[in-house]
């Protein structure tokens, strides 16, 4: 990549925000412990669902955030916001 551009627009909606970017070079992520890298993952399911208390997925307070932000931008109807598209 070798250009970030952030909108105007995205600054009129989300004054306070802030952007990092990290780029990073000679990165090797070929799985070589199958077995710690399965641990990590369950790990991280249990933690993640601490934050999911309702059963409906866009309820819960940390999606609803999200929605809220996506919701300020022009997009197609009935889009949804990344983070509710990934349990699909």
């Amino acid at each position: 990549m070798k250009k970030f551009v952030i909108e105007d627009d995205f600054w009129t909606l989300f004054p306070s925000a802030r952007i990092g970017v990290v780029v990073c070079y000679g990165i090797d992520n070929t799985i070589k412990d199958k077995e710690k890298y399965k641990e990590m993952i369950s790990n991280s399911e249990k933690e993640a669902l601490k934050h999911l208390k309702n059963a409906e997925f866009s309820s819960n307070e940390v999606i609803k955030v999200w929605r809220e932000a996506f919701q300020k931008f022009k997009t197609k109807k009935g889009a949804r916001s990344s983070i509710e598209a990934l349990p699909s």
